[in-house]
């Protein structure tokens, strides 16, 4: 075994460790009310530990947000091989679904709009991504307005989701979802 895959598993098993913590912590009292200390303390990791992976707490609640973005859209690839759908919503919803406390906490949170701008932003690289699969004849600006779109358009079924304690099931949202995309880029 290599130093740096020891080291990747290492700082893999660190990441999970406070992103456990953070769900944690975070549906019992918010967000806002949560320090590093309180992470670190809750991770079993120490100090220095949780700063040579991030800047600050800030710094780990956006990272962690777009990295989970990216673990849904590599789940949505290994479940459906030939997939139409634009952007990992089955999985987002999911998710997010099964720490809804945490969510609902977040949702309030004052570092709410940075997590989610950060997150629009992978999307739309995720959406720009299957666009070239699912619309090959489209030129870049016409993909990368669509992506914008589509991108948006997600994060505020998500933000409306949340304000809305939940009322609708993982699928009603996937579903809503998926029907308004096909909206967007049909070609009528």
């Amino acid at each position: 075994m290599s130093s740096n895959s020891s080291i990747d598993r290492r700082a893999a098993r660190t990441r999970e460790l406070l992103n456990q913590a953070l769900i944690d912590l975070g549906a019992e009292r918010g967000v806002d009310e949560i320090d590093v200390s309180d992470l670190v303390e809750a991770a079993g990791i120490g100090r220095s530990t949780f700063y040579s992976h991030y800047s600050s707490k800030e710094d780990f609640l956006i990272r962690s947000f777009v990295t989970m973005i990216g673990a849904c859209e590599r789940m949505e690839n290994e479940k459906f091989a030939e997939r139409t759908s634009l952007a990992p919503a089955h999985h987002l919803f999911a998710h997010i679904y099964t720490a809804k406390d945490f969510a609902a906490q977040f949702a309030k949170s004052a570092i709410s709009a940075p997590m989610l701008a950060a997150g629009e932003a992978k999307l739309r690289a995720i959406v720009d991504e299957n666009l070239k699969r699912r619309a090959p004849n489209w030129d870049a600006p016409r993909r990368h307005e669509t992506a914008v779109y589509i991108a948006a358009g997600l994060i505020g079924l998500l933000r409306w989701w949340m304000a809305n304690a939940f009322t609708r099931t993982p699928a009603q949202m996937e579903a809503a979802f998926a029907r308004l995309t096909e909206s967007a880029i049909s070609e009528n």
